[in-house]
């Protein structure tokens, strides 16, 4: 469901089968369980009294935020635009026993024919619709989904903080008996501070062989705060909070790099 600037997909080069395969092999150490923590309290806290229990999961990746919160009593639909990420998805959720359905669709004009008590738009799938358009089409088909009084729960990389601190390269190693899975991380601050390139490149490495990698660039936008709310109000949402994500009750400060918001449509 990543998409980039002037209605265009972002790349047919972006989230390929290489890539997908060693999505979660990169992420393992990333706190899913916290993230989902941060939408059942938004829900908690900003709830309207009614039910919550259909969750619409945008930019769903590999199911790694669908299936704990369908294993969490929510009824589950992930979509996104990698046919191999939702694949994976899929094979996840059945060999686990999990009821989650997946499907592949483009976040701006997907149409799902139904509408949720919740749209979760996580680990910063917004910054890919690089374009004000596309940022615009992707929250008003949100809201689309949306029962009246549903919530929005979502994160983006910080403007302020990005700009201050600088598009810092990553590298990080994780090994495991004979395996080594190296990621690295190079970005790039555009002149004008409006997006990050983020080429990513990983190795998957037995012993002293390579037997599988990945190289892909990934255009981001990041937002602030106030850039944020000026498009979720557009949208015809009411924002309710804005915090330093996934902390629903941390104050968003310098340094804070995820900045989460919850709007209620």
């Amino acid at each position: 469901m990543r998409r980039g600037g002037g209605g265009a997909p972002l790349s047919e080069r972006t989230f390929r089968a290489d890539y997908a395969r060693l999505y979660d092999a990169m992420y393992g150490s990333k706190d899913y369980a916290r993230e989902c923590d941060a939408v059942e309290a938004a829900v908690r806290r900003f709830g309207d009294g009614g039910a919550y229990r259909a969750l619409l999961d945008v930019g769903c990746g590999t199911g790694n935020h669908s299936i704990p919160l369908a294993r969490r009593g929510y009824e589950v639909t992930g979509v996104d635009l990698s046919p191999d990420m939702v694949e994976l998805a899929r094979r996840k959720a059945a060999e686990r026993g999990i009821a989650a359905s997946f499907t592949t669709g483009d976040m701006r004009t997907v149409s799902l024919g139904r509408t949720f008590d919740v749209v979760a738009i996580m680990f910063a799938v917004l910054g890919y619709a690089v374009s004000d358009a596309d940022v615009a089409a992707a929250l008003a088909n949100a809201k689309r989904h949306l029962r009246p009084g549903g919530l929005l729960v979502l994160d983006v990389w910080d403007r302020d903080t990005v700009m201050r601190e600088g598009a810092r390269d990553r590298i990080s190693v994780s090994e495991e008996g004979d395996r080594q899975l190296i990621k690295a991380s190079l970005r790039a601050l555009d002149p004008g501070g409006t997006h990050v390139n983020v080429r990513v490149r990983v190795w998957d490495i037995a012993g002293r062989t390579v037997v599988a990698a990945a190289d892909e660039t990934h255009r981001m936008r990041p937002f602030a705060q106030a850039e944020l709310e000026r498009f979720l109000r557009a949208a015809g949402f009411a924002p309710r909070a804005f915090f330093a994500f996934p902390d629903l009750d941390a104050p968003v400060t310098a340094g804070s790099f995820d900045l989460g918001a919850v709007a209620s449509a």
